[in-house]
């Protein structure tokens, strides 16, 4: 049985965000193949959460400290400053005095605070959840915002890749979420084992799609979490490129999910077109009655964990190219893909009532990924790779 601790953001119980669903995804299925015994030291979570694991303990110190312009000062990215507060960094020093572990887990660079108490020759295995050097210099390029607050994103993207440098460098072996961002970790480290590990699906999934028929509003649907900046300037880039002919088509535009409620009704000023729903119970009835669920993402990398949503509920997917990374589908066939914004506004807005094409792409998608996104077979390549970090790049 390894022994593992897993150091990560915050109690991931409830999960309802995308890096929460993953990580609570990762530890239930690690648990589940009883191969290993882990120890999570995480923050803790609002509110109070019964949901045990089975083979997972939890050391739960503090909650996460609030956001200040004052970790700009600090060698550390900010959010590294925070979550290595003196409350975890001391909690983990307990661990690690008291613990027999046989490996450490680093789940998200931001986490690689942890690096300098961890000893030598504990074997550290990082669970990439984007490759952050190359995310967050994209956000802090985008022109956005006044000039400090460039600058600030600027400095904090650069503490962010030598951070994850360091990381990369300090692990035994790292799990990539996509496989775009594995092959950029195995030429930042030639020969270090990397394994992608996609998300799973946790919900059922239908023998078949739902037909969309005229009677289906002419409605598209975007759902996720909008908190993070990244999150929220492509939000904000469709909706700027969408403008036009989503109008033109009296295209109905529902965006839905985790945000601060003051934002949305921001946005809901600017363009009072398309509607904004915060915070919902369920998304459910916005996925149910649309056409189509959009992924617009050219800023933020990593899985998104929202095309699962869509697809194994039968809603046909229209995505930025990039962001298919880690989905067995073929652009054109089995969704709508293009290479920027203002083509994918447009690719959607003209094919709203191809309805042919939608119901095709829709099942073909479904039975592509089927089969694809099981969460035991991401436990399974976990553990391997948790009890033999070591072996080379090719051994599976």
């Amino acid at each position: 049985m390894t022994r593992i601790l897993w150091i990560t953001r915050q109690d991931p119980r409830p999960a309802d965000s995308g890096d929460l669903i993953y990580t609570l995804g990762l530890l239930r299925a690690l648990a589940d193949t009883r191969r290993c015994e882990v120890t999570v030291l995480a923050h803790r979570a609002d509110g109070d959460f019964d949901q045990a694991l089975p083979g997972v303990a939890w050391e739960l110190p503090c909650p996460v400290p609030p956001k200040s312009a004052a970790c700009l000062l600090f060698r550390l990215p900010s959010d590294a400053h925070r979550l290595g507060n003196p409350a975890m960094r001391e909690a983990l020093d307990a661990l690690l005095e008291s613990g027999d572990f046989d490996r450490v887990v680093i789940d998200q660079a931001a986490n690689a605070w942890a690096l300098d108490r961890i000893p030598d020759e504990l074997p550290v295995i990082y669970v990439s959840h984007n490759h952050e050097a190359t995310v967050r210099t994209e956000v802090a390029a985008s022109n956005d915002g006044s000039l400090p607050f460039r600058l600030a994103l600027k400095l904090d993207a650069a503490k962010y890749a030598e951070l994850e440098h360091q990381l990369v460098d300090a692990s035994a072996a790292i799990s990539a979420i996509t496989p775009r961002d594995a092959s950029v970790y195995q030429k930042q480290a030639p020969g270090k084992r990397t394994r992608v590990l996609s998300p799973g699906y946790s919900h059922g999934i239908p023998d078949t799609v739902p037909e969309l028929t005229s009677a289906t509003p002419r409605r598209v649907v975007l759902a996720g979490t909008f908190e993070w900046l990244a999150k929220r300037r492509n939000l904000e880039a469709f909706l700027a490129a969408a403008s036009k002919p989503f109008q033109a088509g009296e295209v109905a535009f529902h965006v839905v999910g985790k945000c601060d409620p003051g934002y949305f009704q921001s946005l809901g000023e600017r363009f009072p077109w398309a509607e904004f729903h915060p915070n919902v119970p369920s998304m459910e009835p916005h996925l149910r009655d649309a056409r189509i669920g959009l992924i617009p993402e050219s800023l933020g990398g990593g899985f998104k964990l929202k095309a699962l949503d869509y697809i194994f509920r039968g809603l046909p997917l229209a995505s930025i190219g990039s962001a298919l990374s880690g989905l067995p589908l073929k652009p054109g066939a089995d969704c709508l893909a293009a290479g920027s914004t203002s083509d994918l506004a447009e690719a959607v807005a003209t094919r709203i009532d191809d309805l042919d094409f939608l119901n095709r792409a829709a099942a073909s998608a479904l039975e592509k990924c089927r089969d694809a996104f099981h969460w035991a077979e991401r436990g399974k390549t976990l553990a391997k790779l948790l009890e033999s970090p070591n072996r080379t790049p090719d051994t599976p």
